[in-house]
């Protein structure tokens, strides 16, 4: 599996005297023609969203975050009302699925997990729709034919008390933990990550993955359920490291406590995803939220609600801890055997 850099990087000399060569020779005609056939799109969407009004937006991210995207996107957009749904993504998955056989066309723009989107988009719940914002986004991180992009990302990281540990302490990698020293209930660990779980077999490769996975759980690890869950106990000394999300870190960092994150190779990044609705009654207010959401300004209200934009050419103080972590994207093929995955995760951790 490929990785990804989110630190942007600065074009080198001779990528730039090969820009310049082509410009001489195609000139810029084009570039009129492309601004003028962009205006032309949009003004296209607005006056087709102005007739109708109203858009509905299904998503999983919080009622909070989702509100301020909203406001922001009606502040630009006055004459669009957006009607929000916001569920757990198994819920929201199976209401999707429910509505399409009962032939009740709702739902305009859909806000889901990855593993989530490609099942939606395999049943033929979701439509293409490739969005010129989603040029700034990396391979991986963007579906090739327009069904779905990603808005946010999680990375799968190691969080870790600052009064009993300190950054040097911390293994570079996973491997790194099957060391003596971190042996009984000393890691906390999230129970419920299959997502993370298949995508390490797939980057470490099966056999070197199970074995690992066998190990690891020879440590005797502190299994809790929720991210969220395993930073709190982390602070509060229960354990001196475990699996955790920055945001969650960050947080808690704000309010005081004794705890910090570390990215361990591999960093997978599960994410958020957002897609157009097949059937939408909506499409080009559809078309529109999901251009925003994309977008920079779009982008920055995540940055605001305290989640890492998926887009890389987002500049914010807060992101600069993230800068230079090479990301694995969850490979997001691996959803259609999430059942077996489940399973196999399940039975390691049993033994």
């Amino acid at each position: 599996m490929a990785s990804t850099k989110i630190a942007v990087r600065p074009f080198g000399k001779c990528f730039i005297l090969a820009i310049l060569a082509s410009v001489l020779l195609v000139g810029w005609s084009s570039q009129p023609a492309a601004i003028a056939s962009e205006k032309e799109r949009i003004t296209h969407l607005v006056e087709g969203a102005k007739s109708e009004k109203r858009m509905v937006l299904y998503t999983t991210q919080s009622i909070i975050d989702s509100t301020r995207m909203i406001k922001k996107f009606e502040e630009k957009y006055p004459f669009i009302k957006v009607e929000l749904y916001r569920s757990t993504s198994p819920a929201l998955q199976n209401k999707i699925i429910g509505e399409a056989k009962a032939k009740r066309n709702i739902v305009d723009v859909i806000e889901i997990p990855g593993f989530n989107a490609f099942l939606l988009k395999r049943e033929g719940h979701i439509t293409s729709y490739t969005s010129p914002e989603s040029r700034a986004f990396p391979e991986g991180f963007k579906d090739t034919k327009g069904y779905w992009t990603s808005t946010y990302v999680l990375l799968y990281l190691m969080g870790y008390n600052t009064k009993l540990l300190s950054l040097k302490d911390i293994p570079a990698t996973y491997e790194g933990f099957l060391n003596p020293r971190w042996k009984g209930k000393k890691i906390g660990f999230d129970t419920k990550e299959t997502e993370w779980f298949a995508n390490m077999l797939k980057i470490m490769g099966e056999e070197k993955g199970m074995d690992f996975f066998r190990k690891l759980v020879a440590q005797d690890l502190h299994y809790r359920q929720g991210q969220s869950l395993i930073t709190d106990l982390i602070a509060a000394g229960e354990f001196p490291v475990g699996t955790v999300f920055a945001h969650a870190v960050e947080d808690r960092k704000k309010k005081g406590a004794t705890v910090d994150w570390v990215g361990v190779e591999p960093v997978i990044a599960k994410f958020g995803t957002i897609s157009h609705a097949t059937n939408a009654l909506h499409p080009n207010a559809a078309k529109l939220y999901i251009d925003f959401a994309l977008s920079k300004e779009g982008q920055m209200v995540l940055v605001d609600c305290e989640r890492l934009p998926a887009r890389p050419d987002i500049e914010a103080d807060k992101l600069k801890a993230f800068k230079g972590l090479k990301i694995y994207p969850s490979d997001m093929t691996l959803a259609a055997d999430f059942t077996t995955y489940n399973r196999r995760f399940a039975d390691v951790l049993r033994h």
